[in-house]
């Protein structure tokens, strides 16, 4: 790679840095506006403010600032059904998951994360919830998983596998896609699916969302982050 190519490469990834360091901080941001009472339409909407606050202009997945599911919500696949932001009140006792597609400059994010509502108490990691605990350990098993078997030349199919077996294993099923690619054109995603051979280094940056339910549950749980390599180094963005 020249110089130029060098330069041309770091800027690009620095780009793409700001934009999900602004979803970062309004994942933490947020909440401090989660409670009971608060609708999945309210946070939306804050979301919404955070993110142009933090240098947001755009968003690249249907226009739409945050997708909020609350309760028995998080089993849904957005990725198959239209989004409606409900009006109902979260609980004392509920479950809640945000993933963000902004975009600044042209350079697009991705990050999604649960949050948990104990007793009232807002958490970004259970305490006692035997299903909520579950579907956290799963979560943090598939990413460790990501890390542990990922290299440049690992096939998206062959990933997919790993992870589908995996989600099995911790008896738990998947409700959507895995991940995808992350480019300038949004609009042409790969997809960590079978038969797509493309490969981790190929794609350079790429998101693994796994959006789960434990088997007999009545929750989803997500938590999304984007992946790139530095060398043969597994970096999250």
């Amino acid at each position: 790679m020249s110089n130029t190519e060098h330069r041309d490469a770091a800027a690009s990834l620095s780009g793409y840095r700001k934009v999900q360091d602004a979803a970062r901080r309004t994942l933490d941001d947020i909440v401090r506006f989660i409670a009971p009472g608060v609708s999945e339409i309210d946070l939306v909407r804050q979301c919404d403010a955070l993110q142009r606050a933090a240098g947001v202009d755009d968003y690249w997945y249907r226009a739409l600032p945050a997708l909020v599911l609350a309760g028995e919500h998080t089993c849904l696949a957005i990725s198959r059904e239209a989004y409606v932001p409900d009006n109902a009140p979260l609980k004392h006792h509920d479950v809640l998951t945000i993933d963000l597609n902004p975009a600044m400059n042209g350079y697009c994010g991705d990050l999604a994360r649960t949050y948990f509502i104990e007793d009232g108490q807002v958490r970004r990691a259970p305490h006692r919830d035997d299903e909520f605990l579950a579907g956290a350990h799963a979560q943090a098993s598939l990413h460790a998983l990501l890390r542990r078997v990922a290299t440049p030349d690992l096939r998206f199919d062959e990933l997919y596998a790993m992870v589908k077996d995996a989600t099995d294993r911790l008896e738990c099923e998947l409700l959507d896609y895995l991940g995808h690619s992350v480019q300038a054109d949004m609009s042409a995603l790969d997809f960590i699916a079978p038969n797509i051979t493309r490969t981790l280094g190929e794609a350079g940056l790429f998101t693994l969302e796994p959006q789960i339910r434990v088997k007999g549950g009545r929750h989803g749980f997500k938590h999304e982050n984007i992946y790139y390599f530095s060398g043969a180094v597994l970096h999250e963005l």
